[in-house]
């Protein structure tokens, strides 16, 4: 596989911490609203006061004292029955993984699968229906429509930091994902670890299950499988 001739990258963590870069986080975090976390403060009450809190979250990365906050776990109900646990980081935990995330995406992006689609820039649902509707033109009529149960939920950590580790080899960036991982989650009024899985709702949770998968899919594929994820 390409990814086993890359070089590793050795210092990322001064471009994570970067005062533009956590800029240009800050505006998409913003965009995208969302709810406050266990701390209270909205994305309004975070614009209030950017310059400061901007500041603050730079020389917290940069002096190696910033810690992420649980998240605040919500549940919602599902389609089908049942709920599915959404877990909602602080907007300063938000700003920093928006931050993680654009500097992890140019790294990660080339070894995707062309076969997956989810939560990838530039891709579709409707790019992944074209490709399945080409491979039925071509005479693949059998289809099998598989889902991961409680996927976020399950992932396990520890192989999820292994396949990060094989690309980024900055400790202070692979000690910062595992502080996002192991912040925990405020439910029901009490704190819980998390020993499993990423909280679906944070900002990096699809950059890192589609870095989970990729072996999979590149697996698959390999084994002849016509794979659309």
């Amino acid at each position: 596989m390409e990814c086993s001739r890359r070089r590793k990258v050795h210092s990322l963590i001064d471009k994570v911490y970067d005062p533009a870069n956590l800029a240009e986080a800050w505006k998409r975090v913003r965009e995208n609203r969302g709810s406050a976390g266990i701390d209270g403060l909205t994305v309004a009450g975070f614009e209030q006061r950017q310059d400061e809190l901007l500041e603050r979250l730079h020389k917290q990365l940069r002096e190696k004292t910033y810690r992420p906050s649980p998240v605040k776990r919500v549940a919602i109900p599902k389609l089908g029955g049942g709920t599915r646990n959404l877990g909602i980081p602080s907007v300063r935990d938000r700003v920093v993984q928006q931050a993680l995330v654009q500097k992890m995406n140019p790294i990660f992006e080339p070894l995707f699968a062309d076969c997956s689609f989810g939560y990838r820039p530039g891709r579709s649902p409707h790019m992944a229906m074209r490709k399945v509707w080409r491979e039925i033109q071509e005479g693949n009529f059998w289809i099998l429509d598989a889902d991961l149960r409680a996927y976020f939920d399950s992932i396990d950590q520890h192989r999820l930091v292994d396949l990060i580790c094989d690309q980024i080899s900055d400790g202070r960036v692979l000690q910062l994902i595992r502080d996002f991982l192991e912040a925990g989650v405020i439910a029901d009024g009490g704190w819980e670890p998390t020993k499993t899985g990423v909280p679906q709702g944070g900002v990096a949770s699809p950059l890192w299950s589609n870095i989970f998968l990729t072996p999979f899919d590149h697996a698959m594929t390999a084994a002849g499988y016509r794979v659309t994820r």
